[in-house]
């Protein structure tokens, strides 16, 4: 078994996973040795209830400033092509509260998700894309779900037998703090005209045991960084743009460590790798 920042996870709440049937025989179903609980299949009827409290757990992550997903886009991006995977409850655990947060019906006492992560299969053999993440940590703080995101990110890119990570994330996000936790990412953009906020990077990495275990919190592993050569603020426009140019003229950078607070700014060191 997996050592995270917090086992009481692993031993408090059981596992999920949405795929198809065809898709399914292709899951690690046990990833570090922990069981799957609960197969829910979008093809169904039957999962109704489960997919509506997904897309209410996507909204309760990120509240109305984040990018709240239409069920289509759970539908066609992640539970046709791939899988969504993260830990959840019994109905009959949630209180009152949690209840009516979630507006789960009534009568229902299924499984209810307190996280998920979502990746996409990309042509390349063995390299999926990370499409979401999101977990009820600082929702519900009175259940100690601390780390939540990093152990269901770890964990599911084991059950997805991941080889090369591809991610996109804007320099603001917080989400940073978590993907970085994986080790240095080569960055592929800086600045990204295609995506929706230009202010986006785009990253790649190699998936080893020693990643996975180093993000889930696994204190026995330890993972080499290089020295960044600069910092780039969250909010340097041009600093992006720069990089952008340098990236499509040949030159390789590394995003090497956390985000990091300078006074009123968040600061991101960089390593220059070629």
């Amino acid at each position: 078994m997996i050592k995270t920042f917090n086992d009481g996870i692993l031993r408090d709440y059981g596992t999920f996973v949405v795929a198809t049937p065809r898709n399914l025989p292709h899951l690690n179903d046990s990833p570090f040795g922990l069981p799957l609980n609960w197969h829910i299949d979008p093809l169904s009827m039957a999962s109704e209830e489960f997919l509506n409290l997904l897309q209410r757990l996507d909204a309760l992550t990120f509240g109305p400033e984040g990018m709240p997903m239409d069920k289509w886009v759970f539908y066609d991006c992640a539970e046709l092509p791939g899988f969504i995977y993260g830990f959840a409850m019994p109905a009959s655990e949630l209180t009152a509260h949690e209840r009516e947060l979630f507006g789960a019906s009534p009568g229902y006492d299924g499984p209810v998700p307190i996280s998920m992560y979502i990746a996409i299969p990309m042509y390349e053999e063995g390299t999926w894309f990370g499409h979401n993440l999101a977990s009820l940590n600082r929702t519900f703080p009175d259940r100690g779900l601390h780390h939540l995101g990093s152990i269901t990110k770890a964990i599911a890119m084991k059950a997805f037998k991941v080889e090369r990570f591809v991610g996109a994330t804007q320099w603001e996000s917080k989400a940073l703090y978590i993907h970085t936790k994986f080790g240095p990412l080569d960055l592929e953009t800086t600045y990204t005209p295609a995506h929706s906020i230009e202010e986006t990077l785009t990253y790649a990495h190699r998936v080893t045991e020693d990643c996975l275990r180093a993000a889930a919190g696994d204190p026995d592993v330890t993972l080499a960084r290089p020295t960044p050569d600069l910092f780039l603020d969250a909010h340097d426009v041009e600093g992006m743009r720069a990089l952008q140019d340098e990236i499509q003229s040949g030159a390789r950078f590394v995003l090497c460590g956390a985000p990091a607070i300078e006074g009123a700014s968040v600061v991101h060191p960089i390593h220059r790798a070629g």
